[in-house]
């Protein structure tokens, strides 16, 4: 589970968007900003479009550092997660600088030995919702 939760930032960081759409299970749903869902490849094609656009201006280098992983298991092939994630840039002076902060709730499901998303919901921290 620790392995899947890093993978989607890692898959994000290297703009391997095929990947990050594999971290879904079968009827996977990655929910953020609009609150709308999107299923694996669409969730692929909307990360895609999302860092394409580039709507926030963030400069290169970026990554995503996550930390305060707590799992529930609720049998064998499901969990519960949450997690939070700082995402950081690039600033004029080439210093790394926080851009967001996020927090995630997960449920989880093991399909084919591999674990894997049924539901991903980010919740922006920062910048706050609504601001």
């Amino acid at each position: 589970i620790h392995k899947l939760l890093v993978d989607y930032g890692a898959t994000l960081d290297a703009r391997d968007f095929e990947g990050f759409g594999r971290l879904f299970g079968k009827d996977g749903v990655y929910v953020a900003g609009t609150g709308e869902g999107a299923k694996g490849p669409q969730a692929a094609e909307t990360m895609r479009r999302v860092f394409a656009e580039n709507a926030l201006g963030f400069r290169e280098p970026n990554f995503h550092l996550f930390f305060n992983e707590v799992v529930t298991f609720e049998g064998p092939d499901s969990a519960r997660a949450t997690s939070m994630s700082l995402y950081m840039v690039s600033s004029e002076n080439n210093a790394p600088t926080p851009a967001m902060m996020a927090r995630y709730r997960d449920e989880l499901v093991r399909e084919d030995g591999q674990w894997r998303f049924a539901r991903r919901t980010v919740e922006s921290l920062i910048p706050a919702p609504g601001r």
